[in-house]
C-alpha cells in the first residue's frame, strides 16, 4: 500500500488537487507549507484555540509568531515538608534580651523549607513567588510569601490576599528582620498555616490554627486547600520613574494556588508538582510532525501549538495514477477516486519525520542469490567448456 499527501495550485489558477509521495516541504512567505513545486500541503485544520484538530480540510500553515503571553490565573505547588525537622522557636536569646524570632531570609535558622515558581503577567513579564514555610509545632507550619524579592505578603484581610507591589517611592528594608508590614509588626507575617493529619495536609487556616484543632480532622476530610492572591501594581505619579521596570507588575494579577498533595512525612523536603498555567511570549523555532501526521509548532518559550494534520491518500489503482511532474500525481480512471484519511488510522500507515525512505529490498537474501547465480554459471561454463574440448578432440581423431 502507498499513502499519498495532497496538495494544492499555489497560483490559484489551476484549481486541482494533487499527489505526492515526497516528505520534503518548505514554507513560503505567508507562512504556508508547500512542496518544492510550489503547491499547498493540504489537511486537516487546527481548532480556535490550537490544541486538536478538526475535521476541516484545507492549506496548512505555520502557526503565528510571536505567541502571545498568557498572564497566570492557577498555580499548583505539591512538596514534602520534613517531620524530622525542629521546631523554629517564636523567641530568641540575644544577650540578656528576648526578641521576637522573626523570619529573616538572611538566615536559614528562622525558617524551615524554601521554595519558588514563576507568575507572568499579560505582558508576559516573569516575576517570582518564594513561599518559606517555618515549623512552629509537631504538626503546623506557618506560611509566608514574598513577591519578586522585594515585599512579603501582609496578613490577608478576607479570603484574598492582597500584595501591594512597591513603586519608586517606596523605601525597601535591607533585611527582613527590620522589614515593616501593612499590620505595623517588626517583621514580615505569615498569610497563613498549614495543619497535617496522618502527614497530608488537611487544613489551611489563619494565624491562631493550634494542633488541637486537628485531632477531628482525617485525611478524606481536608479541603480548602487553597489561596487566592491579587497583586496590585503600582501607580507612581511618573510611570517612568521606577526603580526597576523588571520587577514591577505591569497589571493586576490574581491567581489561585493550590497546596494539594503537600505532606509532612519523615522524609527529605521533595517539590512533587510546581506548575502554573501563565507563560511568556514566545517565537517560533520549527515545526514538527508526529507519527500520527500532527504537525505542531514549536516556540522559544517552552510551548507548542497545533498547525494541523496531514492528510493521507490510497488509491484502489495505483499503477493508475499520471505522473505530471518529478514526484507529483494526479488521479485518472484507472487509479479510481482517492480513499483519504488520517495517519495511524484504519488502512493508513504511521508517518516518521526526519527520515529518508529506503527500499523494500532484502539485501541479505538479495547477495546470497547473487551468490548462488554466480556459482551456477561457473559451473555451466566449466561444462560448456568440457563440451568444447571434447568436440575438438572427436574432430582430431576423425581427421
Amino acid at each position: 500500500m502507498v499513502c499519498l499527501l495532497w496538495g494544492y495550485s499555489k497560483s490559484h489558477r489551476l484549481k486541482k488537487t494533487f499527489y505526492t509521495r515526497s516528505g520534503q516541504f518548505l514554507t513560503d512567505k505567508e507562512g504556508n507549507i508547500v512542496s518544492s513545486s510550489g503547491l499547498y500541503l493540504y489537511g486537516y485544520q487546527p481548532n480556535s484555540d490550537s490544541t486538536n484538530v478538526t475535521d476541516v480540510i484545507g492549506p496548512l500553515k505555520e502557526p503565528p509568531s510571536p505567541m502571545p503571553p498568557n498572564r497566570t490565573s492557577n498555580a499548583f505547588l505539591s512538596v514534602n515538608l520534613d517531620a524530622r525537622g525542629s521546631i523554629v522557636p517564636a523567641e530568641v536569646k540575644r544577650g540578656e534580651a528576648t526578641l521576637t524570632n522573626v523570619l529573616n531570609t538572611d538566615d536559614p535558622e528562622t525558617y524551615s523549607h524554601i521554595q519558588q515558581f514563576p507568575l507572568y503577567d499579560k505582558l508576559g513579564r516573569q516575576h517570582s513567588v518564594t513561599m518559606y514555610f517555618r515549623r512552629v509545632e509537631p504538626r503546623i507550619y506557618d506560611v509566608y510569601v514574598n513577591v519578586d524579592g522585594q515585599i512579603f505578603a501582609p496578613a490577608p484581610d478576607g479570603e484574598v490576599i492582597k500584595v501591594n507591589m512597591p513603586d519608586s517611592k517606596t523605601e525597601l528594608p535591607e533585611s527582613s528582620l527590620d522589614a515593616a508590614t501593612t499590620t505595623g509588626k517588626k517583621g514580615p507575617v505569615p498569610v497563613a498555616r498549614f495543619g497535617f493529619s496522618e502527614g497530608k495536609l488537611v487544613k489551611i487556616g489563619g494565624p491562631s490554627l493550634t494542633s488541637d484543632e486537628l485531632k477531628d480532622i482525617t485525611p478524606a476530610q481536608a479541603s480548602g486547600l487553597s489561596m487566592q492572591f491579587l497583586l496590585v501594581p503600582p501607580a507612581p505619579e511618573n510611570p517612568l520613574d521606577i526603580k526597576d521596570p523588571n520587577l514591577l507588575l505591569s497589571d493586576e494579577i490574581a491567581f489561585k494556588l493550590d497546596f494539594s498533595g503537600t505532606t509532612n512525612f519523615a522524609s527529605a523536603f521533595e517539590v512533587k508538582r510546581n506548575e502554573q498555567d501563565g507563560y511568556a511570549a514566545g517565537s517560533l523555532t520549527g515545526l514538527s510532525v508526529d507519527d500520527k501526521g500532527i504537525l505542531r509548532g514549536q516556540f522559544t518559550n517552552g510551548r507548542t501549538l497545533v498547525a494541523g494534520a496531514i492528510q493521507l491518500a490510497t488509491f484502489k489503482g495505483l499503477g493508475g495514477l499520471r505522473e505530471v511532474s518529478n514526484n507529483t500525481y494526479e488521479a485518472t480512471q484507472q487509479s479510481g477516486d482517492a480513499i483519504v484519511g488520517r495517519a495511524a488510522d484504519s488502512i493508513f500507515g504511521s508517518i516518521r519525520s526526519n527520515s529518508v525512505e529506503e527500499a523494500n529490498t532484502d539485501m541479505a537474501g538479495e547477495l546470497v542469490r547473487l551468490m548462488v547465480q554466480q556459482r551456477n554459471y561457473q559451473a555451466n561454463a566449466q561444462s560448456i567448456r568440457t563440451q568444447v574440448e571434447i568436440l575438438s578432440v572427436t574432430i582430431d581423431v576423425t581427421r
